[in-house]
């Protein structure tokens, strides 16, 4: 993939202030709903610069101390630069915040993640591989090096002596000789951002991967990964057994069902996802407020929230879902968006309850993917839309999400609090 218009725009941006970032981690946020990018810290039609969507990478590159009332709640600005480099001003409630990093499924669209990438990404920031791509193995880590406008784009030094022989045209000045056995170049999608504090020295790790590995582990994947559905090549068509490459390189470089076998997506095509509910949880409601799990891509954050954290608060407007597509409420006394499945409900329920307590009826709504997990079994297809009544609390799953026990299937299953609703 080349590098599209606005990720060369960002990039060229990004290396004019790789002064001031090189020891400090780039602080990036994601809009979390459409949002009109303002040219001063005042909501109206005539400040208006550009209209920015949901998944958007911003830089923050200043905030604004005084907070304005917006839609009846204070709200703190901050002033930010688009992959377009544009610079105004968004409400801080329309951002998604991390203290690590945003994952792709935060995004919309591969140009949005390659933005995010490049304006958040530092020479020696650590990466992780989230597929297999020729040598590289899917969760191999490396550290991002640099990139460029070619076919592979990004240039990484990986945690393996891949006895690689890199074209030094898209090496940095002065790069370690050491290190080349270990760079490989690889596409956006192939990796994700650790989002660890600090970045490593490459000439530290010039020490120390020669040590570590001074011999080639002989590892090369010849099958493809899973399916990721905004990066896939239009070409490539998991339904049949060439995957796509027999039009390019001919029967010889087919790979065949005898090879490899029928492919085996975790993903089921045919299922049909729920949706998450507010529970009991309205407009005038009193909640006492959480803090967010870092989960689906982003914990949609700010550090400035954390006054707030255990303190109750009254539902002032029920706004959607946010950039990792979970449920929020804003509330008298900031400007911020808060996760409902990460607040309780005043008198009825913990944090995570959705008001829901034992005895309630409730409607049964079928999961949904949160970090690729639905935590489901065909069987209970048959209990959507029927109501129940709900006979115990079990906790949370994988996800962190609260499940609970009922009456109608007579505790055979769990299932997930968020995607049920209050019977009439």
């Amino acid at each position: 993939m080349r590098l599209n218009k606005a990720a060369a725009i960002v990039l060229a941006a990004t290396l004019g202030i790789v002064g001031a970032w090189a020891q400090t981690k780039p602080v990036v946020a994601v809009l979390s709903s459409d949002s009109p990018l303002f040219s001063t810290a005042t909501v109206s039609e005539t400040r208006v610069g550009a209209r920015l969507s949901v998944g958007e990478p911003l830089l923050i590159v200043g905030s604004q101390a005084a907070k304005i009332v917006l839609d009846g709640v204070p709200t703190l600005w901050y002033q930010v630069k688009t992959a377009e480099s544009a610079t105004g001003w968004i409400p801080g409630s329309r951002l998604s915040f991390t203290a690590t990093a945003f994952k792709r499924s935060a995004f919309q669209t591969q140009d949005q993640y390659v933005a995010y990438i490049i304006m958040a990404a530092r020479p020696g920031e650590k990466v992780v591989a989230t597929r297999s791509y020729e040598k590289v193995s899917k969760g191999d880590t490396g550290y991002f090096v640099a990139s460029n406008d070619e076919a592979l784009p990004v240039t990484v030094v990986w945690e393996r002596n891949l006895a690689a022989t890199p074209s030094e045209e898209y090496l940095p000045a002065g790069f370690p000789p050491e290190l080349m056995p270990f760079v490989y170049y690889v596409e956006w999608p192939i990796i994700e951002l650790a989002g660890e504090q600090n970045a490593s020295s490459l000439k530290d790790l010039a020490k120390t991967l020669p040590k570590k590995y001074p011999v080639e582990d002989g590892f090369y994947a010849e099958a493809i990964d899973e399916d990721i559905a905004w990066y896939m090549p239009s070409e490539t068509s998991y339904g049949s057994t060439d995957y796509g490459y027999e039009e390019e390189y001919g029967d010889d470089y087919a790979y065949s069902e005898e090879e490899y076998g029928d492919y085996d997506d975790s993903y089921d095509p045919d299922f049909i996802e729920g949706t998450e509910s507010y529970g009991f949880i309205k407009v005038g409601s009193t909640v006492i407020l959480g803090q967010h799990a870092d989960i689906n891509g982003g914990d949609n954050w700010a550090d400035e929230m954390e006054a707030f954290v255990g303190k109750e608060a009254v539902v002032t407007e029920l706004p959607g879902e946010d950039g990792q597509g979970f449920l929020c409420v804003r509330v008298k006394g900031n400007g911020y968006a808060w996760r409902v499945r990460d607040v309780a409900l005043k008198g009825r329920g913990e944090k995570g309850s959705y008001g829901y307590k034992v005895g309630d009826r409730v409607i049964i709504g079928a999961h949904r993917y949160i970090d690729e997990d639905n935590n489901w079994a065909e069987d209970m297809a048959a209990y959507v839309g029927q109501t129940a009544k709900i006979t115990s609390f079990e906790g949370t799953d994988g996800t962190e999400s609260p499940i609970v026990h009922v009456d109608i299937d007579n505790g055979d299953w769990y299932w997930r609090l968020e995607t049920l609703s209050p019977a009439p």
